[in-house]
């Protein structure tokens, strides 16, 4: 078996213990808060505390945004394993949403003119939160299998397409300021109290597939949808639901998960990362799991 590093960023969620029984490594991002810059850690040990902070200043009106990962902090994180004789991979946030991917590949590359006897692999999860935190644990789970780094990157690109996210927010303005939707979607999730139903696409992009009458409404129309999607083979049974510092209504919302999808599936409950949530605000519910295909409804 190879010998290989595991990295995501900090776009990725995850479990806590994920990031400690498998040594997943992160890529950490940045993001300003009221004029200051904050680099968030998603394996750190306060995670909690940062993220119900961040969502508690968000509901107050903060100041938010968020800055890519540069070339040269991949090179910075990344050139010191590579000098102690460690291949690695890298599941990124997806091209569809950030530069960060290109980023990466910019990076590997010139790492790659320095360092030739090594292998780096960039994977474009064209997921994000939930479902980037999926593929970094599956690929862990594939690395402890003893599946090579070659064949990992390999499956890994084969499957993100079958990474399903479903999710809404509460106002989408948000996703308009980060340039995630256009002025006119965000004017019609506005209207009459409509909560939009959201997915990341094959292209890596949010797309607005539907809208309901009320948070309720929308969490069972996302649920509904991931029953239909839910059961590709090969993959591992889990389901992540993730949400910004609602944990009362998460709880609910896992709850309907559980009814919709039996016993069986492991479904983890996560705080989103603030690299996320900047851009999604203060009422982001999402039902994430692998699926036949995103867009089957």
């Amino acid at each position: 078996m190879d010998s290989y590093l595991l990295f995501t960023d900090s776009a990725a969620d995850l479990p806590q213990s994920a990031f400690e029984e498998y040594d997943i490594r992160i890529i950490p991002m940045d993001y300003m808060l009221n004029g200051k810059s904050v680099t968030f850690y998603t394996n750190s040990p306060d995670r909690e505390k940062h993220c119900d902070e961040l969502y508690q200043l968000l509901r107050q009106g903060a100041d938010v945004h968020t800055s890519q990962i540069t070339p040269y902090n991949y090179i910075k994180e990344w050139e010191p394993v590579l000098k102690e004789g460690h291949d690695l991979l890298y599941i990124a946030f997806s091209s569809g949403m950030s530069a960060t991917y290109e980023n990466a590949v910019g990076a590997a590359k010139m790492l790659k003119d320095e360092y030739p006897d090594r292998t780096i692999e960039v994977i474009d999860s064209l997921s994000g939160t939930g479902g980037e935190g999926i593929l970094t644990y599956t690929a862990a789970l594939n690395r402890a299998k003893g599946m090579s780094l070659r064949e990992n990157a390999a499956w890994m690109r084969e499957h993100a397409v079958f990474m399903c996210h479903r999710f809404t927010v509460g106002d989408l303005d948000f996703l308009h300021r980060g340039g995630r939707v256009s002025a006119a979607v965000a004017v019609i999730g506005g209207m009459l109290n409509i909560k939009p139903v959201l997915i990341i696409n094959d292209e890596g992009k949010l797309e607005m597939t539907g809208k309901s009458r009320g948070l309720n409404a929308s969490l069972k129309s996302m649920v509904r949808s991931m029953k239909n999607q839910y059961g590709v083979e090969g993959v591992p049974e889990i389901i992540y639901i993730v949400h910004s510092s609602l944990p009362e209504k998460a709880a609910e919302l896992k709850n309907m998960v559980r009814l919709a999808v039996g016993d069986k599936p492991t479904i983890e409950v996560l705080n989103e990362t603030p690299i996320i949530g900047v851009h999604t605000g203060p009422e982001f519910f999402a039902v994430i799991t692998y699926g036949r295909h995103r867009k089957e409804s």
